[in-house]
């Protein structure tokens, strides 16, 4: 819970406690912490900016509103917040509050991308992948896919790995694949653990073996897809 303290200097004005004590109620009442949000991000407050503009965009606590979303956004990804910068390209890439146009979105994620955003990152491997709003650039996509794997990003993990089974913009390496896709699977990527029974069963970069291949596939069917782009800052 926020302090007296705390709560005092926001009343006052002080938008780093505005913010603080919006974080502090946003866990039990969301509805009540975003006018701190706003109020702090009136006062040019990012993170205040890029919570405020996540909050509007999914409709939490507030109704939703892509459109007012996408200014905070705009606001805070000018300044260089790397959250608002992929959330930004997100809503572009969907056509949320704005026109689809994957082209920009492509721009925001690079942004964020260079900043070592792993959502980021993966994001715009997909756009490279696909060749959607920029050149198509398998190569480009796979280093992009190293550097989010090499920060413990589960999609990146598991998207790399696919890509060096089945050499897709890199020589195919069935064995770092494996390597790969049992660290996404071991965070729970159902996608990754298919992979690895599919590898298993075939004996591809890794020992053929039948009860693995089994194993990994009764843990696919048991557990939920998670793929996360949408994030806040």
């Amino acid at each position: 819970m926020p302090t007296l303290w705390t709560r005092m200097k926001a009343e006052l004005g002080d938008s780093d406690a505005q913010y603080l004590l919006a974080e502090s109620l946003r866990v039990s009442d969301v509805a009540s912490a975003v006018p701190w949000y706003r109020r702090a991000a009136r006062q040019g407050h990012i993170p205040a900016q890029t919570m405020l503009a996540f909050l509007l965009a999914n409709g939490i606590g507030v109704p939703p509103d892509p459109r007012r979303a996408i200014a905070w956004y705009r606001r805070a990804a000018a300044k260089g917040d790397v959250g608002a910068q992929n959330n930004l390209g997100y809503m572009h890439e969907q056509g949320a509050g704005v026109p689809c146009d994957p082209a920009k979105a492509a721009l925001w994620y690079r942004l964020a991308a260079l900043q070592h955003s792993a959502t980021a990152q993966v994001n715009l491997a997909l756009l490279l992948l696909d060749g959607r709003g920029v050149e198509r650039n398998e190569a480009e996509a796979v280093h992009w896919l190293r550097q989010a794997a090499g920060q413990g990003h589960p999609a990146a993990q598991v998207r790399l790995g696919l890509c060096l089974r089945e050499g897709v913009g890199t020589p195919r390496d069935p064995a770092e694949a494996a390597r790969w896709l049992h660290a996404a699977a071991s965070r729970g990527d159902r996608e990754a653990m298919a992979a690895l029974a599919d590898l298993h069963r075939a004996g591809d970069g890794v020992e053929e073996d039948e009860v693995e291949a089994a194993n990994w596939q009764h843990q696919a069917e048991r557990n939920p897809v998670d793929r996360t782009q949408w994030m806040p800052g």
